[in-house]
């Protein structure tokens, strides 16, 4: 693919909790408002849907017979297997939408964000940290979703996650919504993407 579609690409990643799902929704109505093209990329799983989730709209839900056909059948960017479950990026959406003029979000964990950068070297790299993980631990915990448990195995988690930001192009710290939604439209849609 030509470098020059591959610098609209945005990956974009964080620890569990510093806010990139609420980011990248305010990236997604920025965009629309102004009537810019913007594509979120949506994985493939072969989990069960959550409740509320919806096929093809937060994740396209498919079993793993064609998931392990879609790998043989080299569909995928990057793929892995987290606790059971298989999950993929699919590159046709993407490249589809490039050739179409749209920059492409892809909210994705540190380790397939880095994969992706082998196959797209000129793609745009950002990790979104918390403050600190006090303050994440006091987020996370706000959020109601999650047991003591998983709270503590969240910031352990987050601790070796925050040692992979230098790796990323663009770090970014969530210390307010507002500042870091600007800073990530700054990046997205106003060129400063080196």
């Amino acid at each position: 693919m030509l470098s020059k579609f591959q610098k609209n690409i945005f990956l974009i990643t964080a620890p569990s909790g510093a806010g990139k799902t609420s980011l990248i929704k305010n990236i997604l109505k920025y965009a629309n408002i102004r009537e810019k093209k913007i594509f979120l990329s949506i994985s493939d799983t072969t989990r069960a849907p959550r409740q509320g989730e919806l096929n093809n709209i937060d994740y396209c839900f498919i079993d793993k017979l064609k998931f392990k056909e879609n790998i043989k059948d080299g569909k995928y960017i990057e793929h892995a297997e987290v606790h059971g479950n298989f999950y993929g990026t699919p590159k046709a959406n993407i490249e589809q939408h490039l050739e179409d003029g749209y920059k492409v979000i892809l909210e994705i964990d540190w380790q397939g964000a880095l994969t992706i950068l082998k196959y797209y070297p000129d793609a745009q790299s950002i990790f979104i940290s918390p403050p600190s993980l006090e303050d994440l631990s006091k987020r996370l915990t706000k959020r109601g979703l999650d047991s003591e448990e998983v709270i503590l195995k969240r910031i352990k988690g987050a601790e070796l996650e925050l040692k992979q930001k230098d790796h990323f192009k663009f770090q970014i710290v969530n210390n307010l919504l507002d500042t870091a939604t600007e800073n990530l439209i700054n990046i997205i849609f106003k060129g400063n993407n080196g």
